[in-house]
């Protein structure tokens, strides 16, 4: 009876602590903006994610304020949908090959390299998947950005998706 008791108690206590949110999270990011990710929770269902990535040969840190809200379904309470905003500021890379009429032939090529500065805004919109008995969390994500300084002014890149894997503490 004792055994049974015990065992009772402790599914209860692994579905409880299923139903916890948590505060902290840090990971990797995968995907056409990789890095790493940090998320810290300011409510229960608000958060701020930080990306340190690398895109283009540079360096990107990126900053979102994130809204949670619990997926409904009814085999699984564990997915939550997540949409938020914020910006992004860094640096890029653009290696260049350009014809220069240098000699009459028109045969010389000068190879460039350019670095600049970037920032932009960005938005996201994602589902996370929290398996806190591990305790860790994973993700798939869209995280569209516009550039609004940089190589050519604007740039804009609609379909940066990655996936996540974050531990939780």
């Amino acid at each position: 009876m004792k055994i049974i008791l015990y065992v009772f108690f402790a599914l209860i206590s692994l579905g409880s602590a299923a139903q916890q949110l948590y505060e902290k999270s840090g990971g990797i990011r995968l995907g056409h903006t990789s890095g790493l990710t940090y998320k810290k929770f300011v409510t229960e269902d608000e958060a701020v994610e930080m990306i340190l990535s690398g895109r283009n040969e540079g360096m990107q840190y990126t900053a979102l304020y994130l809204f949670h809200q619990p997926m409904e379904f009814s085999f699984n309470d564990r997915f939550y949908l997540h949409y938020g905003i914020g910006g992004h500021v860094g640096y890029e890379k653009f290696d260049d090959i350009s014809k220069t009429l240098s000699n009459a032939a028109g045969d010389e090529f000068v190879y460039e390299s350019k670095s600049f500065y970037t920032m932009g805004v960005d938005a996201s919109l994602g589902i996370e998947y929290r398996w806190l008995e591990v305790p860790a969390t994973f993700g798939f994500d869209i995280k569209p950005y516009f550039n609004f300084i940089g190589m050519r002014h604007t740039k804009a890149r609609f379909w940066d998706a990655a996936i996540s894997f974050k531990y939780v503490f």
